[in-house]
């Protein structure tokens, strides 16, 4: 079986085929490192750490690079408005350096604890200015930009009639000329040639922090190219996956490709495959500080251990706009204890004499690889792995030596998803949980004998506490309101 995936610059699935045999190339975009990692942007980390481990279960070697975006990205995601760092440590009377440097330790420990694989390379735009000039001056020479008051500019026009532009998702510039994506306002047109230009280098003014010297001004680059120099640093000019959100489709995958291609003056495509993660919504609506819907990773690791929440990712396919609840994460702490209830019923059994589950081991496998294989079809492989958890429990009086084959068939491929399932659940809530779970029973006592006046005063006060509980046929949940 191989792999298929959707491809956004030809806007159907593809059969994936390896630039090299046994190694497989990914660069993926990361964090603007101005504020918390927020749920959002952990789904999408989540779903190519999947991809980087599916593809390391499948048997190739993978090399992944995701860089941390710490200058360059201005406040409108264009050519215009303030560095998001410089406004960011402004505002919290820091040092913009003193930010990321904050910033950047939250993001590995929250990584950590979401059990995210260490990428091989997580490099900095800052690290990276000399090769970000160079390669301007390459564009400049291979005739794909020019400069314009200590400014450069990326020749979208140029650039189109010989390679297309933007192509990801669909576009062209017709598609922009008619409304679907133009980016720039009259004020932006007194530098560029064209409405479409894109800056690669932006000349600072006075107030600018973060800046540096140039053979064009003192400045600083644009957004969009820190990533392209980065990946042909690491990844070489071709390779396999670039990742992103569908944020990237427009502007910034088109021009990290129109730059590639200029860069190294090619013929043909940089980078094979580009995929991109849906957004999230909170409730039904986007997620936004403002509407008071917006919660970070940390918010969550208060409230849920890091394997629910990545159950919770698991649960939904990396290119489905899912929608994001406290309610959805106790789901998916059902869906963990299912799991881990099913690997302590082997290990407290002594097994028996049957085989049935024999023949099941390798139905999961396969099972697990067709969902897998049809562009990371999570939802469906976690279906498939609660089907395998009721067979493995019906069938407890197996041989030994099958019951734990299945134990370390169901770690494995959980694994895969990122979910470590061994792992030791925190105890600092436990005792809370426990009260809280104990009132439910006794607010359900209460009800059943007709008491519901006592039944509401339990959940009143449960909801002072920040408890709020849903019932259902099922019985009633409780979540952190």
């Amino acid at each position: 079986m191989s792999l298929k995936i959707y491809n956004s610059l030809t806007n159907q699935k593809e059969e994936f085929e390896p630039m090299e045999k046994d190694l497989v190339k990914i660069y993926s975009c990361g964090q603007t490192i101005y504020d918390d990692m927020h749920v959002g942007n952990a789904k999408t980390y989540a779903a190519w750490d999947i991809l980087n481990r599916y593809l390391s279960w499948k048997g190739y070697e993978v090399f992944h690079v995701m860089n941390i975006t710490d200058v360059g990205h201005l406040t409108d995601d264009a050519d215009r408005g303030e560095d998001k760092v410089e406004k960011a440590a402004r505002e919290k009377h820091l040092e913009p350096m003193e930010l990321v440097t904050e910033q950047v330790r939250k993001w590995y420990r929250e990584m950590d604890e979401l059990n995210m694989k260490r990428h091989n390379v997580i490099p900095r735009a800052t690290g990276h200015m000399i090769e970000m000039i160079e390669a301007v001056k390459e564009i400049i020479n291979n005739g794909f930009a020019y400069e314009e008051n200590g400014s450069v500019y990326f020749d979208v026009e140029k650039f189109n009639e010989e390679h297309g532009y933007p192509k990801l998702g669909g576009r062209t510039l017709d598609h922009l000329e008619t409304g679907a994506g133009g980016r720039v306002s009259e004020e932006e047109l007194e530098e560029k040639r064209s409405p479409y230009d894109f800056a690669l280098w932006i000349k600072a003014d006075s107030s600018h922090i973060m800046k540096w010297p140039s053979p064009w001004s003192i400045g600083y680059p644009g957004w969009h190219l820190e990533c392209s120099v980065m990946g042909i640093k690491y990844l070489g000019k071709k390779f396999d996956f670039h990742t992103g959100g569908v944020d990237h489709i427009f502007p910034h995958h088109p021009n990290e490709r129109a730059q590639n291609i200029a860069i190294k003056d090619m013929d043909e495509e940089p980078i094979n495959y580009w995929i991109h993660s849906e957004h999230i919504t909170v409730e039904g609506e986007k997620m936004s500080k403002s509407k008071g819907n917006f919660y970070t990773v940390a918010d969550l690791l208060n409230e849920f251990e890091p394997e629910v929440i990545r159950t919770f990712f698991a649960s939904i396919h990396y290119r489905s706009q899912s929608d994001f609840s406290f309610r959805s994460l106790v789901e998916s702490r059902k869906k963990l204890e299912r799991f881990q209830n099913t690997l302590r019923n082997i290990e407290e059994r002594e097994g028996g004499n049957d085989v049935d589950l024999e023949e099941d081991i390798p139905w999961i496998k396969d099972e697990f690889q067709k969902a897998m294989d049809n562009d990371l079809n999570t939802p469906l492989a976690m279906s498939k792995l609660l089907e395998f958890c009721n067979k493995v429990n019906k069938n407890l009086n197996n041989e030994k030596p099958i019951l734990e084959e299945a134990k370390q068939t169901l770690v494995e491929l959980l694994g895969v998803l990122g979910i470590d399932i061994k792992k030791e659940k925190k105890t600092k809530n436990i005792e809370a949980e426990s009260h809280i779970d104990l009132l439910l029973e006794i607010r359900e006592k209460l009800r059943e004998k007709g008491e519901y006046e006592l039944a509401d005063h339990i959940r009143e006060n449960l909801k002072k506490s920040g408890i709020s509980v849903e019932d259902s046929e099922e019985g009633p949940t409780w979540y952190v309101s």
